[in-house]
This record gives C-alpha cells, sequence and structure tokens, in this order.
C-alpha cells in the first residue's frame, strides 16, 4: 500500500506541476502510521524519505498558422451579412487564418456547407471539426481555444492572411 501510495503522489506531483524545473516531496508519517506526500512535514510527523521530481517543461506556444495546418477554420458567407462580418472580424482580429467561401451563387460551396454544418445558415464557422452557425463571438471563442489557437493577435496574421477562394 506504501508503495502504491508513492507511486500516486508522483502522478500527482508530475501533472500538477508542469511548469516547474524540479520538486522535492517528503513522505510523512504520523503517529497513527498514516503516510503523507508534501512539499515539507507538518509537526507532529516524521519524514521518512524524499524524491526529487523533475517536471515537464511546458509546450511551446503554436502560432496560429501551426495550429490552422491541423485544425483549419472555414468561414461560410454571403455578401451583405452583418453577422458575416461580426465572425469575420472576431477572426482577423485574432489573428486567425481563414479560409471563407461565399455561398449565395456557389452550389458547390453550398453542398459542402450542408454537408458540415446540416443546412445553409450563414454565417457558419468549421473549426477542424467544430461547426458553429450564426454568430456567438463566446462559442467562437472556445471552439478556438480548443483548437489551440492563440489568445492574442499572432504577428503576420489577420485578414491579410486570410484567402477567399
Amino acid at each position: 500500500m506504501k508503495n502504491f501510495m508513492s507511486g500516486c503522489a508522483l502522478i500527482l506531483a508530475l501533472v500538477t506541476l508542469p511548469s516547474l524545473a524540479a520538486v522535492t516531496v517528503v513522505e510523512c508519517v504520523d503517529a497513527d502510521g498514516t503516510s503523507s506526500f508534501r512539499d515539507k512535514c507538518p509537526p507532529g510527523t516524521t519524514k521518512t524519505g524524499d524524491k526529487k521530481l523533475t517536471g515537464i517543461a511546458p509546450n511551446k506556444a503554436k502560432t496560429a498558422a501551426e495550429v490552422a495546418a491541423s485544425m483549419p477554420v472555414f468561414l461560410y458567407t454571403v455578401p451583405n451579412c452583418d453577422a458575416c462580418d461580426l465572425v469575420r472580424n472576431a477572426l482577423s482580429t485574432r489573428g486567425v487564418p481563414v479560409t471563407e467561401k461565399n455561398v449565395e451563387d456557389n452550389s458547390a460551396n453550398q453542398d459542402e456547407l450542408k454537408a458540415k454544418a446540416g443546412s445553409l445558415t450563414v454565417p457558419s464557422v468549421v473549426v477542424g471539426g467544430t461547426v458553429l452557425s450564426g454568430y456567438n463571438r463566446s462559442a467562437l471563442d472556445n471552439a478556438l481555444n480548443q483548437a489551440g489557437y492563440p489568445v492574442s493577435t499572432a504577428a503576420g496574421g489577420g485578414a491579410a492572411a486570410n484567402a477567399k477562394p
């Protein structure tokens, strides 16, 4: 049981402290023989062992372009659509590369939108495999966050990086 608890403490330390370079975990035993794992033993307990754990370095943040390679964003629109403009602006402000597809007179784009979203509602945004219909800034930001897009505007992103086939 003691080895099991030591293993659990090790896993817990590695999961909860990923950004630290190293941490020392000590095993403390109280008068009843109950073991606990902490950064230091509280009064009334005895230190019975310690282990230095090396943390996992945080992942390098990806750029919007790097995320777009695996989680592309498609925006289905029609001309003169205020809600489409709101979505376009939100994506541009965040620096998200987007492929915009006009569905007004393009049957191939209409068929693609129906297959992905189940309807011809515009604006529709596809982030990776997530489909959003209409404009909901919170839902859009959530989908972008889940896909791994950076929150702040990336250098070189924005409207200039967006394509309109």
